[in-house]
C-alpha cells in the first residue's frame, strides 16, 4: 500500500473492506483498493481469491471496471480498482427506480 493513500473506507463485508485512496505519485488519481482478508482462509481459497484478482486485471471492457493491479499487504489481498464517482451498479439501479417511481407518481396526479 505504499503507493497510496487512505482517504477513507466506502464499506465492509465479512471478508474486508473497500477503501477510496489516491495514488502518492499524483494525488489527483482516486482508486479504490478492495482489501480481503485471506490470512485466515485455507489455502485453495486463498490462491483461488488470487487467481479471481488475475482474472479481472486481464478484463477489459467499457462495461466492467478497471482492475490495476493486485498484491498481498499484511495478510491482505489487495485489489486496486477505478474509483467509480457515482457509486456502484447497485446504487445507480437503485436511483434509478426510485426516480421511476416519483415520475409515476407525478403523472398519475390530477
Amino acid at each position: 500500500m505504499d503507493k497510496y493513500a487512505r482517504v477513507k473506507t466506502l464499506g465492509k463485508g465479512s471478508f474486508g473492506a473497500a477503501i477510496l485512496v489516491t495514488s502518492r505519485a499524483d494525488p489527483s488519481e482516486k482508486f479504490v483498493v478492495k482489501e480481503v482478508d485471506v490470512s485466515r482462509m485455507p489455502r485453495d481459497e486463498r490462491e483461488a481469491a488470487r487467481l479471481e484478482a488475475q482474472l479481472l486485471a486481464a478484463l477489459h471492457h467499457p462495461n466492467i471496471v478497471t482492475c490495476h493491479e493486485s498484491f498481498t499487504d499484511r495478510g491482505k489481498l489487495c485489489i486496486v480498482m477505478d474509483y467509480c464517482e457515482r457509486g456502484d451498479l447497485y446504487q445507480l439501479l437503485k436511483a434509478q427506480v426510485r426516480a421511476r417511481r416519483r415520475r409515476r407518481r407525478c403523472a398519475c396526479q390530477p
